[in-house]
C-alpha cells in the first residue's frame, strides 16, 4: 500500500507539471536599442552594408553607407563611414577606434579571434582589404589587425566559416560580378587559396549559409544578381551548393515558391535547426529591373525632354516604392523543398548586417526601400517546435505510465528471493522473455533514430539489423548452452570459471560503468526529442522515466521488467503499423508512385559493395553489425539475463529466436516509416517545423502533429516506455552483476534475504546515479564528454566478445594470455579510432578479432598448468 501511495503522489505531481505548459508564438521579434545617431546629428538614419557580428559577448557593427543630406533621387550623396559601434549590456557605444578607411558592403564572418571583414567598397571603388576586428572586454576597446589581401578587390561577396577555413564566394570586382571562390586557412593565414570557380552565372548581392544535409555539410549560395558595368544585369532565382566533405559544387535549380521561381537579392540567411535554412526578406527583380532600365536610359544621354520624363517616372517609382519583402522563406536541405514559413507585419531590411546568436537571429540596420535606411536592431526567435500536448494526450500518457507502475506493484509480492528477483524463479515463459529481449534492444533512441536515419539518408543501415538475425545461430548453439549448463546468474561468472576472477571482475565492472552512462544517455536523448515536439520540459521527462523505472524495477524485479517490456513492444509495434497506414492514407501520391519516387531519390540504397572500410558500405555494415550483435547478444548481461530466466536450453533458444523473428518485420516497418516521412514532408514541407534541432524528433513530430488525439498520446507514452524498458533492464542487470560478481565474492556467506535487500539498494542507487547524470548533461549541455565516455568504454566491449570466444572455442587460451589480448585489443581500437578513418561500425569487429588473435597467441607463449 505504501508503494501505491507513493506512486499516486508522484504521478499527480508530474501530471500538474506536464499540463502547465504554454504555447509559444511562432516567431518572436525583440527590439534591441536602435543604432545611435552620428555625432552632430539628432536623427539616427542607420546604414546599409554594415560589417560586424558577435564577438566576445558583444555585438560589433561598423562601417556602412547612407544618404545623410537627402534621398539620392533628390540630390543626396552616398556617404560611407569609418565608425564602429559596440552593443554591450544592451547599450550602443561609439568606439574610439575607427576603421582605417570608410567601408561598406564587405563580407563578414566571426572567428575565434574576432570578426573578419573581407573586401567591400567606398566612394573610391572596391577594396581587397581584409581586417580582423576584436573586442577587449577589460579595456572596452576594438582592436584592428590586417590580414592577407584578397587576390582581387571584391564587394557584395559572402563569407562562410567551416572548421579552420574561411570561404569567400562571388562578389563584384570593379567591372562585373564574379564566380570567384577563395579559401583562407585560419591556422596559417598567409595567403588566400583560389579554388575552382562555382558553376552557373556569376553572383553578387547574393546570400550564403552552411547547413547540414542528410549525409554531409554544404555551403548553400542563394540568389543574387549577375552584373556587368554599363549593361543590363541578370537577377537570379537559382541556387547552388558546395559539399564541404567532397569539395564539389552542384547546381540545385531554382528557388521555387508555389511552383514559381523567386529572385532573392540582399537577403539575410539563417541556418535553423538540423536541416532548414531561413531566408529573411530580400528584393525581387520587378522594381529593380524598372529602376535599372531608367538608369541605363539616362546613361545613354537622351534629349532633355526625354530625360526629364524618365527622371519624373523614376522619382515617382521611388517615392511610391512599397519597400522590400515581408516574407521569411524556408528551405529543407533534405527534401529540397521551399515554402513561405511566415509573413511579418513589417518590411525586412536588405543589405543588412545579420548573424545568429544564442538568443536568436539578429538583424542590424539595413535598407527598407531604395535609398532609405533603418536604425532598428531586431532579434528574431523561431519557436515553432513545441506546443501544448493536449489534455487527452496527457491523460493517456499518465494512464499508460500508471499501468507500468502497477505491473511493478503486482510482482512486488512475488519477490521472495534473489532467484525471483534476478531470474524470475522460472515463472517467465520463453515468449515473454523473447519479447523482452526485442524490447530491450528496441530502445526509444532506436525507435526514433531508425526512421530519422532513413528520412535523412537511405536504407544503408538496414543490414545492421539483419546481422542481428544472422548471428542468432551462433548465440543459440555456442553461447546459450554454456550459460545454461553452468547454471550461472551473470554472463561474467563464466569468465571466472574459464579463466580467473580478474577476468570476471573486469568484464562485470566494464558492464556496470557502461550501463551507468547508458542510463544517463537513454534518459536524456528521448527527453530532448520529446521536449521539442510536446513542450514537456526535459528535466520533467527525465524525472518521470527515472522515478517510475526505479519504483517498478526495485520492487518488481526481473518479472516487472519483462512484462512491462511486453506491453511496450505491443504498443510500439502496433502504433508503428498505425503510423504507416496513416501516412499512406494521408499522402496524395499513390503507393506505386511512392516507390518510384523513393527509388529515384535513392532512398532504398543499401547496395554499396565497395571494399571501403571508411564509409557505410554493405560490407562495413554487415561485418561490423555481426560483431556488434555477437557482443551484445552474447555478452551483455541485460540480454543474457533473459536467457537465464528459462529453465532449459531449448526455452532460452526460443527466447532468442523470438527476437530474431520480430527483428525483420520491425526493421522493414521502421525504415519504411523514415522513407514515408520523406515523401510526406516533400509533399507538405510547411508541416515540418524549421525549428526542429534534433533529427530524432522527426517521427515524434509526426506522431504529435498528424496522428489523432489520444493515439499520439499513446505512442508518445510508448516512447517513454521504450526508454524505461532499456533503463529498467540496465537497473536490474547492474544490480544482478554487482550482487553476484562482487558482493557475494567478498561476502560469500551473506543470507539470501539480506542479498535481496542489497539488490534493491543497488537498483535504487544505480537509478539515482543515472538520473543525476542525465540531469547534469541536460543542464550542462555536455555532449562531447559523453561521446568520449562511450568511446573509451567501447575500447573494451569488442574485446569482451573476444574473451568469451576464446573461452568457448579454444582449449589452449589461458588467463594471462587472454588478459594481454584484451589490453592489446583496447590499444588497437584506440589507434584505429584516433588515427585512421575506419568507420566506427568496424570497431567491434577489430576489437573482437584482435583480442581473440592476441589472446590465443600469448596463451601459447605463456602456458599455464
Amino acid at each position: 500500500m505504501r508503494l501505491k501511495k507513493i506512486a499516486a503522489i508522484i504521478l499527480s505531481f508530474l501530471f500538474v507539471v506536464l499540463v502547465s505548459g504554454q504555447e509559444l508564438p511562432k516567431i518572436t521579434i525583440t527590439d534591441l536599442q536602435d543604432l545611435p545617431a552620428e555625432q552632430g546629428s539628432d536623427v539616427s538614419l542607420g546604414y546599409a552594408g554594415m560589417l560586424g557580428g558577435l564577438q566576445n559577448d558583444v555585438i560589433i557593427a561598423a562601417g556602412g553607407a547612407n544618404f545623410p543630406e537627402a534621398l539620392p533621387w533628390k540630390g543626396g550623396k552616398k556617404v560611407w563611414t569609418k565608425n564602429i559601434y559596440v552593443l554591450d549590456d544592451g547599450k550602443w557605444q561609439l568606439s574610439d577606434t575607427k576603421l582605417p578607411i570608410p567601408l561598406g558592403y564587405s563580407a563578414s564572418v566571426s572567428t575565434e579571434k574576432g570578426i573578419l571583414s573581407i573586401g567591400g567598397n567606398n566612394e573610391s571603388g572596391n577594396t581587397d582589404n581584409v581586417l580582423l576586428l576584436s573586442y577587449d572586454k577589460e579595456s572596452k576597446k576594438v582592436n584592428i589587425t590586417e590580414y592577407p589581401f584578397l587576390p582581387q578587390p571584391l564587394a557584395f561577396a559572402t563569407a562562410e566559416i567551416f572548421e579552420d577555413y574561411v570561404y569567400v564566394i562571388g562578389g563584384r570586382n570593379p567591372k562585373k560580378s564574379t564566380n570567384s571562390f577563395y579559401r583562407l586557412d585560419l591556422k596559417n593565414p598567409k595567403n588566400w587559396e583560389k579554388l575552382d570557380n562555382f558553376p552557373g552565372p556569376a553572383r553578387a548581392v547574393h546570400t550564403s549559409i552552411v547547413q547540414n544535409t542528410g549525409d554531409s555539410k554544404k555551403i548553400f549560395v542563394l540568389g543574387g544578381r549577375n552584373e556587368t558595368a554599363g549593361k543590363k544585369s541578370e537577377a537570379l532565382s537559382s541556387y547552388i551548393s558546395y559539399d564541404l566533405n567532397k569539395q564539389t559544387w552542384q547546381e540545385e535549380g531554382d528557388i521555387l515558391i508555389d511552383g514559381k521561381p523567386s529572385v532573392l537579392m540582399g537577403a539575410s540567411t539563417e541556418a535553423l535547426g538540423s536541416m532548414h535554412i531561413l531566408v529573411y526578406g530580400g528584393s525581387d527583380e520587378v522594381l529593380f529591373d524598372k529602376l535599372e532600365n531608367y538608369g541605363l536610359q539616362l546613361a545613354s544621354k537622351p534629349h532633355d525632354s526625354i530625360a526629364n520624363k524618365i527622371i519624373t517616372e523614376r522619382n515617382e517609382t521611388l517615392n511610391n516604392h512599397p519597400g522590400f519583402s515581408k516574407d521569411i522563406l524556408a528551405y529543407n536541405t533534405v527534401t529540397k523543398q521551399w515554402f513561405v514559413d511566415e509573413t511579418l507585419e513589417s518590411k525586412i531590411p536588405v543589405t543588412a548586417l545579420a548573424f545568429s546568436t544564442k538568443d536568436g537571429f539578429t538583424i542590424v540596420s539595413g535598407e527598407v526601400a531604395p535609398g532609405m535606411r533603418t536604425p532598428k536592431v531586431q532579434q528574431y526567435i523561431v519557436a515553432d517546435a513545441a506546443e501544448p500536448f493536449g489534455l487527452v494526450n496527457y491523460i493517456v500518457l499518465a494512464a499508460y505510465l500508471l499501468i507500468s507502475l502497477l505491473i511493478g506493484v503486482y510482482f512486488a509480492s512475488k519477490q521472495k528471493s534473489t532467484d525471483d528477483y534476478f531470474v524470475g524463479g522460472g515463472r517467465i515463459p520463453w515468449w515473454a522473455a523473447g519479447l523482452s529481449v526485442f524490447g530491450t534492444l528496441l530502445s526509444a533512441i532506436t525507435f526514433m533514430a531508425i526512421p530519422a536515419k532513413a528520412f535523412l539518408t537511405d536504407w544503408s543501415y538496414f543490414m545492421l539489423n539483419m546481422s542481428a538475425i544472422l548471428i542468432t545461430p551462433v548465440i543459440a548453439l555456442v553461447f546459450i548452452p554454456f550459460f545454461n549448463k553452468l547454471k550461472i546468474q551473470t554472463a561474467y561468472e563464466y569468465l571466472e570459471d574459464r579463466f580467473n576472477y580478474a577476468a570476471r571482475a573486469f568484464g562485470s565492472l566494464s558492464f556496470i560503468l557502461f550501463q551507468l552512462g547508458r542510463i544517463g544517455i537513454v534518459l536524456l536523448l528521448p527527453s530532448l526529442a520529446i521536449s521539442i515536439v510536446t513542450g514537456i520540459p526535459v528535466d520533467t521527462s527525465i524525472m518521470i522515466m527515472g522515478v517510475l523505472c526505479i519504483l517498478y524495477t526495485t520492487f518488481g524485479g526481473i518479472e516487472a521488467v519483462i512484462w512491462t517490456d511486453v506491453l511496450q513492444v505491443i504498443v510500439l509495434l502496433g502504433g508503428s503499423v498505425l503510423a504507416v497506414i496513416w501516412i499512406l492514407t494521408h499522402t496524395e501520391m499513390p503507393f506505386s508512385e511512392m516507390v518510384t519516387f523513393a527509388s529515384e531519390n535513392n532512398k532504398f540504397n543499401m547496395d554499396n559493395f565497395d571494399f571501403n572500410f571508411t564509409d557505410t558500405t554493405f560490407w562495413v555494415v554487415l561485418i561490423g553489425g555481426l560483431a556488434s550483435a555477437l557482443v551484445t547478444q552474447g555478452t551483455d548481461q541485460t540480454i543474457v539475463q533473459r536467457y537465464l530466466t528459462s529453465t532449459d536450453v531449448k526455452d532460452s533458444q526460443k527466447t532468442l529466436y523470438t527476437n530474431a523473428v520480430l527483428t525483420l518485420p520491425a526493421s522493414i516497418i521502421f525504415f519504411g516509416i523514415g522513407t514515408l516521412l520523406f515523401i510526406f514532408y516533400t509533399e507538405m514541407p510547411n508541416k515540418l517545423s524549421p525549428a526542429i534541432s534534433n533529427n530524432d524528433s522527426i517521427f515524434p513530430w509526426y506522431i504529435v502533429r498528424e496522428l489523432p488525439i489520444g493515439v499520439s498520446g499513446l505512442l508518445v507514452a510508448g516512447i517513454f516506455s521504450a526508454a524505461m524498458s532499456s533503463i529498467s533492464s540496465s537497473l536490474n542487470s547492474v544490480s544482478t552483476a554487482y550482487c553476484n560478481d562482487f558482493h557475494k565474492h567478498f561476502r560469500p556467506k551473506v543470507a539470501d534475504k539480506q542479498l535481496l535487500k542489497i539488490a534493491r539498494i543497488a537498483t535504487i542507487s544505480t537509478g539515482i546515479i543515472g538520473m543525476i547524470l542525465a540531469l547534469w548533461m541536460a543542464s550542462s549541455d555536455i555532449k562531447s564528454l559523453w561521446d568520449q565516455f562511450y568511446k573509451f568504454l567501447g575500447l573494451f566491449t569488442g574485446g569482451l566478445g573476444g574473451m568469451f570466444l576464446l573461452g568457448m572455442l579454444t582449449k589452449k587460451a589461458n588467463a594471462k594470455g587472454t588478459m594481454i589480448g584484451l589490453v592489446l585489443s583496447a590499444i588497437t581500437i584506440f589507434y584505429i579510432s584516433n588515427y585512421t578513418d575506419i568507420n566506427f561500425l568496424m570497431y567491434a569487429f577489430f576489437g573482437l578479432t584482435s583480442c581473440f588473435v592476441f589472446g590465443y597467441v600469448f596463451s601459447l607463449m605463456f602456458k599455464e598448468k
